[in-house]
């Protein structure tokens, strides 16, 4: 026991170090998505889409979400660079192909929020003369992401766990770091129990806010 406790310690500053990095890319790549995902929900809404255009993003919304994330991180930090030309930083290859992945969810998310809004809204807001930049700044996207709060938030807790997935190009993330000090001290109970533990505080740090936006809203 005083073993464990002792590694635990040792190796408690690496893990934390390491969750700091978890955290890091999946609050970069939740602002992807929600960059990315705002515009293509917007487009790919009822009110919205274009003959042209719509087809393209429900394509890349398809493509996407059609394939696992495991795969994405590859083609990103392995076969984007023969294109580009150079190579990627395998934490800027991690989030780009988060971002990526998360702006495919997040567009579905956005565009069913919009889609929930009554007709009567976007009625009113043509009557009262409202231009339609103005409609959606005013009236809609508040509406939208009061609706969607809950599963932006459900996006933001499962990046934070995919981030695991960014083990494979030597992110050092936290299931990264968990990995290496196992191979070094050979005591995997202690220091996987570690990492869930951390895994577990930052998705119910995230819950817990998410609550308290919600009640205040409520109020």
């Amino acid at each position: 026991m005083l073993e464990e406790s002792s590694l635990l310690l040792k190796s408690l500053p690496f893990l934390v170090q390491g969750a700091w990095v978890t955290i890091q890319i999946a609050l970069i790549s939740i602002a992807l998505g929600l960059c990315g995902g705002i515009l293509i929900g917007i487009f790919n809404c009822r009110k919205m889409q274009q003959p042209f255009l719509s087809p393209i993003l429900t394509g890349f919304v398809w493509i996407i979400r059609g394939t696992p994330l495991f795969v994405q991180v590859l083609i990103v930090y392995y076969a984007l660079p023969e294109v580009l030309g150079f190579s990627l930083e395998p934490f800027t290859a991690g989030v780009v192909a988060m971002g990526i992945n998360s702006t495919a969810y997040i567009s579905e998310i956005v565009r069913g929020g919009i889609d929930a809004i009554p007709e009567g809204q976007w009625d009113a807001a043509y009557v009262v003369g409202l231009k339609p930049t103005k409609t959606f700044q005013g009236i809609i996207l508040p509406q939208m992401f009061r609706i969607t709060l809950p599963s932006l938030i459900n996006e933001l807790t499962a990046l934070i766990k995919e981030t695991s997935i960014l083990m494979v190009i030597g992110v050092a993330e936290l299931t990264k770091v968990s990995k290496d000090i196992v191979a070094r001290e050979l005591d995997p109970m202690t220091i996987y129990l570690a990492a869930a533990v951390l895994y577990l505080i930052m998705t119910s740090a995230i819950s817990f806010l998410a609550q308290f936006i919600q009640k205040k809203e409520d109020l």
